[in-house]
């Protein structure tokens, strides 16, 4: 049966490709992913079990696949988005054909008519007239089919304007006139406007030139553009005059009348990249998103956000309930709201609470959706203006979900009427082909199509219900769908189908499945013999009795599989067999089954992991998943926080294997153990016990064990997987959301003296923990502009430190008076210092010493800021355009102090550069996610605390750094909020009201409404510059929508008589704002009430709102600035987290001192010293020296201090600049008495960390190897309820059996910033360079230790030279040495190793190369010398031939063979920087050594060999004059059999 299912037949479930989804274009839907190929996993394995039971045998021909090459010429698959027609420029629509189509159709169609084209330069116009024809043919076939339903169409319609005149040329037209645009009668140019298409050629206005010209920052020359522009139009002349020239049997075209006529217009889109238009939003999308009236992340989304009826908005919100707020996830996830929370620090963890919501939300989530659908209204808008209707059980974050839920609501929506329109095709097909006939006998495996079949697709609620629907549909009907094409087609061209419903074809695969061909082969009968259909046996399992009992049949199943044997099918067990197969896919596809079988699985499903071979090595205690690296049965409902994410990313690397399964054993009490098959089979088998009966119930339950094991498990799995996934990835979202609202949910700094001030000076610091580097200051006032900055090369120095110069002091005292002398003048609120490192503790206290002594009453603060936005800022692209004299670290100190002023607008710069965005290091997970995935939820946190604060639009005019908040204002976005600010910055002018925003800045009324509330206005500044009217509302969170009702409220608080023309609304308001109390006896309520009869609804929130800004208008609500905490600062400074630095970690230290304890006076008086009886000497009882000769020595010790103490233990730095100490007990398990005799100062070792103390930033550490070892797990992390000790046992003990391999070199990763520097191994690095040219160079770490680098460089081909470099003066131990030393030989970087050392050496290895004697037998193998220096001597015995030869063993050294005699001779010539080194001399060049050679090659020498003539020697000319003798040959063999002779000496 194998054999035959490779040949014959294939089961294609990626018939799933014939009904496809979500795609806008058709309308209809895909089905999802994992059932595409579900088809063939099922084959896969279901052939396994069924052996090879068919016969070979011919195929029978199916008629149904002779339609195939029609449905091939069809490329439209129902639904899909971004499925795509494929148009030929052929389909012309002439008026005959519009006669014909409105013949069939019985309706008008509209028609297009033709323009006259002319002749024009414009080679754009050829894509721009395909790209309308396109456009046409797609309009009119939405005319002829009804495609999709009214949303859908609503969705994708464009809507132009009356005077647009398209063309329709065919293709003789299109290949002639590459160049045709439409005139009027006039012969004038019709203006045309451009429709939504991804076109890079198409005309744009004069202002979209200037604007792109505005963002790039560049002026052209057009002058100088149109004389290449001519210059190519006459190129162009010629061309065409040739092509009129050849072809004879057309029409010359008529020459054109002028170039100036012809002079094109210079667009955007000729002047700018492409990737430079997308990159800046200047490409058509762009265009129409800028100039829609919609918000623009309603545009933005996936699937657009469309209007609905009343009816469906109370379906869609009871499925948001029940999808999104009343079940939940499936692992442990914290998905509060990240303002309730805090990110988790040192001794927190979050909470992974999580409270459905009551079924009071449903109707608010109704309301919600209205909003959103029906009135465009986005997320912050409602949140803060209809809180009526969302208090008090959603919350902003609640209503993000609502509106992402929403689409996903939209997208099953459009997939049920896809399937559920093909389903009506199909049984219209049913009735009209198959059951038309009632003579006919029905198809084998025929099932009608019922209304219940319809009515149960547009009844499911999910994405999975509804593939499975689709697939049990495939599964029956698949096999009709060419048949049911080919009846539409063939109706459609009768004209008989007046409905006018869409006929498009549905793709039929070419394989033919395993199912089909066994149902083909008559197999459908024994099938029935089972004795129940997989819908009983479904509603059975639903149930769990059995509502419908089995039918017997009264054969045995190999007694009734004779009558179905065929030629495929020769034998009855083949014949069962088949059966089984089908019986078990018909259960595996039955919906109700798979509905029930999967709620079984999710609670069942246990998760199991493995370590690989590899993982096993690499996975230690600092690897994410040591804790659950080996796990056994895990419930997934256990899973918590990204695990399954890391071990997805585990999984990836290779390191684990991972599975997902059911559980099948089941322990029930005082029984044994049963599957799930077990429990559920009696509902499939008769209750008897005949032999016969036993027979069946056997088969039955192979074929239900067959769906099981085989179909369902494992496509459930896939399914739980995916939902895991991106049930990880959304807490990683939201774990994200939460710290950035961490960071940005603080208000500008101010003291509590001047929070209502408005110029607060902050002084932002930046240094380097590199003491050469300088420090510098900004002071920047509250506008975020730079004041003032100081530089400060010297602040860093220490002042009291043991071994500072008093240069350095002084140096030091220099700076500290500069810096007083400018905070005198200056008199900033607050310094703002960059967390550089741990020694910044030490800058901050210098900073608020010096601070404190100019003025103790008034005080100046000091503040940690983290300075990672800082670092972004100051080494980006905008940091670069607006401070681009100021160097980098000037630019840090510019963005602290500007973070400090305002977080919320610093961070919002990151946004200018997707990449500055993403490069922020937000979670430690944060790879995991996609780019989309990322960006989505940092931009919900920026849109909701960004439209909480309001943003000053005139501010962002003012001051450019400021602009990019304005993107996140509701309803605006990137695109529409930098068109607004160009659009003021052209008219030179501030916007003086919100009225403005559509009468002077075009904005339309549904962007206006979203937007309104959100935009600031400070009229305060606007009074002054601008005569015009104020609304003194505009500058506060009233919406403009309830003014009235805020002017009403200040008329009845001052109790005018509103029948008179004193009571002036206006004039109310400026009073009340003055004297807001009056306000508080308003009854708002009865006000509330009053609103609500007269038809506006529920405004009683929105009033006590008002009322809260006519008292303070636009308060920040953001929390006052608060110093950062000890832990907080811990982390800013070290950059540690609770996952990186523990109690018990395993960590690497540097030995910097030996602790000592001095002794005190009355410890010397009572001192004891000893005699050594070994040498006699005495020694010191504290230090233990024991060195004194006398006993007097040791006194005199102690009386000149000179006794450092007794030693305590080892004092040692972490790379983060942690301080470390280790007690004398934990140095090691055996008695340490003097700790110098184990460490030395300087040495790395390793330990564990026994106590943290974070207040003062220092470790405590074990370094003894049975805390290392930890057997008794005392410090490692506890391990997961499910980790699998036996597995890892046994892992454990079979390595230690297994015979030791030597491991592999290990390399330090260093961190060197050089283009020749790679951290890989010396395998990779000659990898690398077999492509690279000869002497070409890598730097690489060393396999000695992280103090060596290894160059390696290239001598020729398969020859690579390795030379170690010693480093000193390190920092770290990932960091470059100050000093390179290359033997004996200093070297101060690497740029100097390279042109010093190695390109000398490259150099002279080409002259080897090209000497005319050179040969390279082979890496200069010595048998291939000798072979061709006897060849030679044989051919001239008079001669001495000589050959050089490049090592392949020894890199670096070439090979002088020469036979003066019998014998060839080998001597190895080293290739040093300085020249050739042989036999102790060095010879500057290739002559030089031939020609000494020559003259001592007779010298007595000791046997040569490389170990000889390694070591460097002193070089020098001393060369003596040999003895002429025999004559030395001077030619060099090639590779023929004799060489040309020449002269000899």
């Amino acid at each position: 049966m194998s054999d035959f299912l490779d040949e014959e037949a294939e089961e294609s479930l990626s018939e799933a490709e014939d009904v496809p989804g979500k795609k806008s274009g058709a309308k209809t839907i895909a089905s999802d992913s994992s059932e595409e190929d579900e088809g063939d996993e099922i084959d896969e394995a279901f052939a396994a079990e069924m052996g090879d039971f068919i016969a070979d045998g011919e195929e029978d021909e199916d008629d149904g696949t002779g339609s195939q090459s029609d449905d091939d010429d069809s490329d439209e698959v129902i639904g899909g988005a971004g499925s795509k027609r494929k148009h030929h420029y052929d389909d012309r629509l002439e008026d005959d054909d519009y006669d014909l189509i409105e013949e069939n159709l019985g309706m008008k169609v509209k028609r297009k008519k033709f323009g006259r084209v002319r002749l024009d330069s414009d080679d754009s116009e050829e894509v721009e007239q395909s790209g309308m024809a396109d456009e046409e043919r797609g309009r009119l076939e939405k005319e002829l089919f009804d495609e999709g339903d009214d949303d859908d169409a609503a969705e994708d319609e464009v809507v132009e304007p009356d005077n647009v005149v398209e063309p329709v040329v065919d293709d003789e037209e299109y290949e002639s006139d590459v160049n045709d645009f439409i005139v009027d009668d006039d012969g004038q140019p019709i203006n045309r406007v451009r429709v939504l298409k991804k076109h890079s050629g198409s005309t744009a206005k004069d202002a979209a030139l200037a604007e792109a010209q505005d963002i790039f920052g560049v002026d052209f020359d057009f002058d100088e553009f149109d004389k290449y522009a001519d210059y190519e139009d006459e190129l162009e002349d010629d061309d065409e005059e040739s092509e009129d020239d050849e072809d004879e049997g057309e029409e010359t075209a008529p020459r054109r009348k002028s170039k100036k006529q012809r002079k094109r217009n210079k667009t955007i889109f000729d002047v700018y990249e492409p990737s430079e238009l997308e990159r800046n939003l200047l490409t058509d999308v762009d265009f129409d998103i800028r100039s829609t009236d919609v918000p623009e992340r309603f545009q933005l989304r996936p699937l657009a956000v469309t209007p609905c009826e009343e009816a469906e908005l109370d379906e869609e919100a009871r499925w948001v309930y029940e999808i999104g707020f009343s079940v939940p996830s499936w692992s442990l996830q914290d998905l509060t709201d990240p303002s309730q929370s805090q990110p988790a620090l040192y001794g927190q963890q979050p909470s992974a609470a999580y409270q459905p919501k009551p079924e009071s939300a449903v109707p608010r989530i109704r309301e919600a959706l209205k909003f959103i659908r029906n009135q465009q209204l986005e997320v912050p808008f409602i949140a803060f203006y209809r809180k009526e209707y969302m208090s008090p059980d959603l919350s902003i974050y609640d209503l993000w979900r609502i509106f992402d839920l929403d689409e996903r609501w939209c997208r099953l929506r459009r997939s049920k009427r896809a399937i559920a329109r093909f389903l009506h095709h199909m049984q219209e097909f049913q009735y009209a082909s198959i059951l038309g006939n009632k003579d006919d006998p029905l198809p084998e495996g025929h099932r009608t199509l019922e209304d219940s079949d319809i009515q149960a697709v547009t009844g499911v609620q999910s994405e999975s219900e509804l593939a499975d629907r689709y697939s049990h549909a495939m599964l029956y009907y698949g096999s009709h769908v060419a048949k049911m094409n080919e009846y539409f087609k063939a109706k459609n061209a009768d004209g008989n189908n007046p409905s006018g419903g869409s006929t498009k074809d549905l793709r039929q695969s070419s394989r033919r499945g395993t199912y089909d061909y066994i149902i083909r082969l008559g197999i459908q009968g024994f099938a029935s013999k089972y004795g129940l259909t997989a819908s009983e046996f479904g509603e059975n399992l639903r149930d769990n009795y059995q509502r419908h009992e089995v039918e017997q049949d009264s054969q045995e199943p190999l007694e009734a599989a004779d009558a179905f044997l065929t030629p495929q099918l020769a034998t009855t067990e083949a014949v069962v067999e088949a059966a089984r197969f089908v019986v078990a896919t018909q259960l595996a596809r039955d919906p109700l089954v798979r509905s029930i079988v999967r709620a079984v699985f999710r609670d069942r499903a246990k998760l199991n992991v493995n370590p690989t071979k590899r993982g096993v090595k690499e996975i230690d205690e600092s690897h994410p998943v040591y804790t659950f690296r080996y796990v056994k049965e895990k419930p997934v409902n256990s899973l918590s926080g990204d695990q399954f994410l890391k071990l997805v990313r585990a999984e990836d690397d290779g390191l684990v294997e991972m599975s997902i399964g059911m559980d099948e054993v089941v322990a029930l009490a005082n029984l044994p153990p049963l599957r799930y098959v077990d429990e559920i089979k009696h509902l499939y088998q008769r209750d008897e016990f005949s032999r016969l009966v036993k027979l069946w119930n056997s088969e039955r339950e192979a074929a239900l064990n067959l769906a099981l094991t085989k179909a369902l498990y494992p496509e459930f799995a896939k399914e739980t997987r995916i939902k895991l996934l991106d049930e990880a990835k959304a807490g990683v979202v939201r774990q994200i959301q939460r710290k950035l609202f961490h960071y940005i949910k603080w208000a500008p700094f101010a003291t509590e003296e001047e929070e209502d001030e408005e110029d607060t000076k902050v002084l932002g610091f930046a240094y380097s923990s590199e003491y050469d580097t300088p420090s510098f200051a900004a002071l920047v006032d509250s506008r975020g502009n730079v004041v003032d900055y100081l530089r400060l090369p010297h602040f860093l120095r220490a002042r009291n430190s043991y071994g500072v110069s008093d240069r350095d002091r002084e140096l030091k005292h220099a700076d500290v008076v500069t810096l007083r002398k400018f905070l005198s003048v200056r008199r900033p609120r607050c310094i703002a210092v960059g967390a550089e490192g741990v020694s910044v503790t030490g800058a901050i206290e210098d900073l608020r010493r010096i601070a404190g002594e100019i003025d103790e009453e008034d005080e100046i603060r000091v503040e940690l800021i983290g300075d990672e936005v800082a670092k972004i800022y100051a080494n980006s692209v905008r940091g670069l355009e607006e401070f681009r004299d100021f160097p980098p670290k000037l630019r840090e100190a510019v963005s602290l102090a500007r973070r400090l002023q305002d977080p919320l607008l610093e961070f919002a710069g990151l946004y200018s550069n997707e990449d500055e965005l993403l490069g922020f290091k937000w979670h430690p997970m944060q790879d995991s996610l996609s780019k989309e995935e990322l960006l989505r939820g940092l931009t919900v946190e920026f849109v909701n605390r960004s439209n909480e604060v309001g943003v000053d639009v005139n501010r962002c005019l003012q001051f450019p750094h400021t602009r990019h908040v304005l993107q996140f204002v509701c309803g605006l976005g990137s695109r529409k909020a930098a068109a607004l600010l160009r659009h003021l910055k052209a008219r030179n002018s501030m916007l003086e009201n919100r009225t403005q925003l559509v009468t002077v800045c075009n904005m339309g009324p549904k962007v206006f409404i979203n937007c309104a509330g959100f935009i600031r206005i400070d009229t305060s500044d606007i009074s002054e510059t601008s005569d015009a009217y104020l609304e003194v509302l505009d500058g506060s969170r009233v919406h403009p929508e309830t003014y009235e009702w805020a002017r009403k409220m200040a008329v009845d608080a001052l109790e005018y008589d509103e029948t008179t023309d004193d009571s002036n609304p206006a004039t109310a308001l400026e009073e009340i704002l003055e004297a807001p109390d009056r306000l508080k006896d308003l009854d708002l309520d009865a006000f509330a009430e009053e609103l609500e009869r007269q038809g506006y609804g529920n405004k009683s929130t929105t009033l006590y709102d008002i009322r809260s800004e006519l008292n303070h208008r636009y308060r920040d609500y953001r929390l006052p600035y608060q110093s950062p905490t000890q832990e907080e600062v811990f982390h800013l400074v070290t950059k540690e987290t609770p996952d990186t630095l523990y109690v018990g970690r395993l960590i690497q230290a540097k030995v910097t001192s030996i602790a000592r304890r001095r002794p005190k006076t009355d410890q010397l008086d009572q001192a004891n010293p000893l005699r050594m009886d070994e040498t006699g000497l005495w020694q010191c009882p504290f230090c233990l020296a024991d060195n004194f000769p006398e006993l007097s020595e040791v006194w005199s010790h102690f009386d000149n201090k000179a006794c450092p103490g007794q030693s305590v233990g080892v004092s040692c730095r972490l790379d983060n600049g942690l301080r470390g100490f280790i007690p004398v007990a934990k140095i090691s398990d055996k008695m340490v008495t003097n700790p110098e005799d184990r460490v030395k100062p300087g040495m790395s070792v390793n330990g564990r960390v026994l106590r943290l103390d974070i207040e003062r930033m220092t470790l405590d550490l074990t370094t003894r190897s049975s805390d290392l070892a930890d057997k008794n797990r005392e410090f490692r992390p506890p391990l997961d309820e499910y980790f699998d000790e036996i597995a890892s046992e046994r892992d454990s003990d079979h390595s230690k059996r297994i015979r030791p391999v030597r491991e592999p070199t290990k390399y330090v990763k260093r961190v060197i910033v050089h283009p020749a520097f790679h951290n890989i191994t010396y395998k990779e690095a000659e990898k690398l360079l077999e492509t690279m040219e000869q002497g070409e160079v890598i730097i690489r770490p060393s396999s000695k230790s992280s103090n060596n680098l290894t160059v390696t460089w290239k001598v020729t081909d398969s020859i690579y030279e390795h030379i170690d470099v010693r480093e000193e003066g390190k920092n770290h131990a990932f960091s470059l040495g100050q000093t390179l030393i290359i033997a004996d030989e200093e070297f101060e970087d690497l740029d100097e190793i390279i042109a010093r050392h190695v390109q000398p050496m490259a150099s002279f290895a080409r002259d080897v190369l090209a000497y005319k004697y050179f040969q390279p037998a082979d890496g200069g193998k010595t048998e291939i010398l000798s072979q061709l220096l006897k060849r030679e001597k044989a051919r001239k015995p008079s001669q001495i031939p000589y050959i050089m030869s490049l090592s392949l063993e020894f890199p670096g050294k070439f090979v002088l063979a020469y036979q003066p005699t019998t014998a060839p001779k080998f001597e190895y010539v080293t290739i040093t920087p300085n020249g050739f080194r042989y036999r102790k001399l060095i010879h500057g060049n290739v002559t030089n050594l031939v020609n000494w050679f020559k003259e001592h090659y007779r010298d007595r020498v000791g046997p040569m060999t490389p170990a000889m003539v390694t070591g460097a020697t002193p070089g020098g000319p001393g060369l003596t004059r040999g003895t002429p003798g025999t004559r030395i040959c001077r030619w060099a063999l090639g590779s023929s059999q004799s060489g040309p002779p020449g002269p000899c000496l």
